[in-house]
């Protein structure tokens, strides 16, 4: 003998909940509210605001109180229809969203269920993709960097997942290695290329640093040609000054300047005195063509007069 009660266990069938109407009238409710609105649309010009005065003003709001009281018995009348005859659908409205309502809390609990063993499958796939990915030995970069969300689909394959790791670790090294080809910057470049990954980029940023290098370094030589030639314009003028200082000198000819040291970027320079008189002295000179310019240079600086002699 049985002593437990033994539950009938029933299943549910989408067939079994196909919604049947075994009776169903429609339109068929019967008023009298047509002849009504015909009525008030007879009569509703003897209402025209055209009838009333000041003088029948008590009239107007008779009249007034009437049509306001006819309407919202009216109104009424029809709101207690309404509900009347809505009465039969709301009970039927009820019970169906009562009974959908049953079924979708049921659904939510096995949704549940369902999605806590698709995230199971998901963890478990996903180790067992980074597990061959550790395998390979590979540590320049985080496995992260190498995971793709598509991997977690059922219609993505381990295997294919798998593939497709071991060919962004090929595509890394095959990478590192045109960066190490550049030859200049590696270590930078390798280190931009392994956080981003994008090879383009990296490459573009080695031929922006390539032409800053050039672009500096012509600076530099332009600057460095520069002052070499300053040098050598202080160096032959005053080569110049100290030929013509010593000239006169020989010819006991007084030169009215006197030098004093000046501090100008490191260049002595020779500042002209006052002129107590000016005087006149021919004489010819044999040199080089470079000393014949830098004395030439010199006088002009010294505001000297002279004039050619053709010889």
């Amino acid at each position: 003998m049985k002593t437990a009660v033994e539950l009938v266990k029933v299943e549910i069938q989408e067939k079994d909940l196909e919604l049947v109407v075994s009776e169903k009238t429609l339109g068929s409710l019967t008023t009298n509210a047509r002849q009504i609105k015909s009525l008030v649309e007879q009569a509703l010009p003897n209402y025209d605001i055209a009838n009333y005065t000041e003088d029948n003003i008590d009239l107007a709001k008779k009249d007034k109180a009437m049509l306001n009281g006819a309407a919202k018995i009216l109104n009424a009348k029809r709101l207690e229809i309404e509900r009347e005859f809505m009465k039969p659908f709301e009970e039927f409205k009820g019970v169906v969203g009562d009974t959908v309502k049953l079924i979708s809390e049921c659904s939510s609990k096995i949704d549940t269920v369902v999605k806590q063993s698709e995230q199971r499958y998901k963890d478990e796939k996903r180790k067992r993709i980074e597990a061959h990915f550790q395998e390979k030995g590979f540590t320049l970069v985080p496995f992260s960097k190498l995971w793709d969300e598509k991997y977690l689909n059922k219609t993505f394959k381990e295997k294919e997942a798998y593939t497709d790791i071991d060919i962004k670790i090929e595509k890394i090294s095959d990478d590192l290695k045109t960066l190490e080809a550049i030859g200049e910057d590696v270590d930078l470049l390798k280190s931009l290329y392994l956080d981003t990954l994008n090879i383009n980029g990296a490459i573009q940023y080695a031929n922006r640093l390539k032409e800053n290098r050039e672009r500096a370094k012509r600076e530099a030589e332009a600057r460095e040609r520069e002052e070499a030639a300053s040098r050598e314009r202080v160096r032959v003028a005053t080569e110049a000054q100290e030929r013509v200082g010593e000239y006169a000198k020989e010819n006991n000819f007084t030169l009215p300047v006197a030098e004093e040291q000046a501090n100008n970027n490191g260049i002595n320079s020779i500042v002209t005195e006052p002129q107590p008189e000016l005087l006149t002295r021919a004489f010819r000179v044999t040199t080089t063509y470079e000393n014949i310019m830098a004395l030439g240079d010199f006088m002009n600086d010294r505001d000297i007069d002279f004039e050619k002699i053709e010889i």
